[in-house]
């Protein structure tokens, strides 16, 4: 509990105070004014009186000073000091008009009059509401109730006869020391109340703190793993290019099984680093959907032949079922539908010892507009989920069941998905039973590709014409941009095993020079490189070094 909270809180708390206060009086020197015209139009005998019209424009002078000094504490045009002392003096000056008025009534009516019961009710409820407006700042509170009240008691006490008197004074007595009493209760509950408030500002503060910082820490932490991971992958690659390599020279039987597990470890080791990738990169926000013109019956064709070796491996039946005839081209992101798919169809397969994997599919158009739903179902005959764990099934880093416990993996495939989902405006509902398979229904809102979208994906997936290659019997010139020396090792031997002539540069900069010597077919560019990265080299420099040589036919891929 505070010993003197008005004071330990009054530097921090004094503007917002005065305009309490000021708030609180504005109105008040409106009723002074309508109380002392009432008292006197009941009264013929004040009305007689020369000296009540100066109480009267007293009383109005008050009032407007009242509403002049809120306007000036909401346009914040004084200061707090100067606030404080305008209010302490309108209060002052308030109290003492309204004890003149008083005594000026008791000395000129000779008896108890209805004028004078007002005035006395008045001045009691006007002890009670200014301890109430003023209850804030304690000097000010004792000071008014002190001015207004005791000498209208005593000048009442001396008007009546001694044993009235006498009963009067000690009874207005009690009661004024009952409503000082309250006023210092309000003023303590007014200033707890002021304590709290200023806490829980404080707490505010310290949370949106920890709410920034905390922020920042995941956009640091998903920094951190999307730096990491590609780091990871660029020696991973070189590991299975190598591998890759190997794995066309004569080997024997004890070697091959032992390369064969390098490969699909590697192979493991990789997705899991594009599952931290992706979902550092949407976690960061950074992952963006991008709309192109696609097939939707060569996508499927994609996924079919990706998995099929899968379905033959396991014995599996792997079954595609397509209800109607798809649309020729889609508007939408391929590459993210099918990693969709292919986050469920691998869950599909590595949950299921045994039966079929069945992906359906089929769209609905949406009547008066360009949208196309697509829906993809895929059901399996495994494990199943029981609904206990269908309900953790979507949470980062989980996989849920007993079960599951020996499948490895970094349970961020279904997290992803529903994410990567949740960017292309589409949903994902599940209905499964432990023991009885499980079933996965994804709807993906898409829009009929236009005719300009159908050239540019025909134009994107256009291959280099080969027969033009043959017919001028020459080898194909490939010029490799890339400086890592063990992914231009790989880069270099599989080129080559494709009858490639190659050229190889370490930046930009040199791919440049490269290229106006060699007058490559294709550039096969890295992104990340020092001196000049490959976006920068596309797009300062070459577009321009191609467009001014007699070969401008060279494809530029990253």
């Amino acid at each position: 509990m505070w010993s003197d909270p008005a004071i330990a809180y009054l530097d921090k708390a004094r503007s917002s105070t005065n305009h309490d206060i000021a708030r609180r009086m504005r109105f008040g020197g409106l009723f002074y004014l309508l109380c002392a015209i009432s008292i006197v139009l009941f009264s013929p005998d004040l009305r007689e009186q020369s000296s009540i019209i100066a109480f009267i424009v007293c009383f109005f002078i008050l009032a407007l000073l009242r509403l002049f000094l809120f306007k000036q504490v909401e346009l914040n045009t004084f200061s707090d000091a100067l606030i404080e002392r305008l209010i302490f003096t309108v209060y002052v000056l308030t109290a003492l008009s309204w004890v003149g008025f008083f005594i000026i009534i008791l000395a000129t009516i000779n008896e108890i009059s209805d004028g004078v019961l007002i005035a006395i009710a008045v001045t009691i409820g006007f002890l009670s509401g200014g301890i109430s407006a003023t209850a804030p700042r304690m000097a000010l509170m004792t000071t008014f109730a002190s001015l207004i009240f005791l000498p209208c008691l005593f000048s009442l006490a001396i008007f009546l006869p001694i044993d009235s008197g006498w009963t009067v004074l000690f009874v207005g007595l009690a009661y004024f020391i009952y409503c000082v009493h309250s006023g210092k209760l309000q003023n303590h509950d007014y200033w707890i109340i002021r304590q709290q408030a200023s806490l829980l500002e404080i707490q505010t503060k310290d949370l949106e703190q920890a709410r920034s910082q905390a922020e920042q820490a995941n956009k640091a932490k998903s920094a951190f793993l999307a730096a990491m991971s590609h780091e990871i992958r660029t020696p991973m690659n070189g590991v299975l290019g190598m591998a890759e390599l190997m794995a066309n020279t004569p080997l024997n039987a004890v070697q091959s099984q032992q390369l064969a597990i390098i490969r699909s470890s590697g192979r493991t080791l990789l997705r899991v680093i594009d599952d931290i990738l992706d979902f550092a990169k949407i976690e960061a926000q950074k992952l963006a959907i991008v709309n192109r013109a696609f097939s939707p019956s060569h996508l499927i064709q994609e996924i079919e032949l990706l998995f099929r070796p899968k379905a033959d491996e396991t014995g599996l039946d792997f079954i595609i079922d397509i209800d109607t005839p798809l649309p020729t081209l889609l508007t939408g992101d391929p590459d993210r539908i099918k990693q969709v798919l292919f986050n469920l169809l691998g869950n599909a397969f590595k949950f299921t010892p045994a039966g079929s994997v069945q992906l359906s599919v089929k769209y609905i158009d949406i009547p008066e507009s360009d949208i196309v739903e697509l829906y993809f179902t895929i059901i399996d005959t495994g494990i199943g989920i029981s609904h206990e764990d269908q309900k953790l099934l979507f949470q980062d880093f989980r996989q849920v069941g007993e079960s599951t416990q020996h499948i490895q993996g970094t349970g961020l495939g279904l997290a992803i998905t529903q994410k990567l989902l949740t960017l292309m405006g589409g949903t994902i509902a599940l209905t499964s039973e432990s023991g009885r398979g499980s079933q996965f229904k994804v709807c993906i809102p898409l829009k009929h590709a236009t005719e300009v979208n159908s050239q540019v994906e025909s134009k994107t997936v256009e291959p280099i014409n080969s027969v033009k290659l043959k017919s001028t019997d020459r080898r194909l010139k490939v010029l490799l941009v890339e400086d890592n020396v063990v992914n231009q090792m790989i880069s270099r031997a599989m080129l080559e095993h494709l009858n490639c002539e190659i050229a190889i540069a370490s930046d930009g900069k040199a791919a440049i020079a490269e290229y106006q010597n060699q007058h490559p077919d294709l550039i096969l560019m890295d992104c990340n490189m020092p001196i000049m990265d490959g976006f920068e080299a596309t797009r300062r420099d070459f577009c321009t070094a191609i467009n001014s040589t007699d070969h401008p036919d060279a494809r530029i891929m990253f």
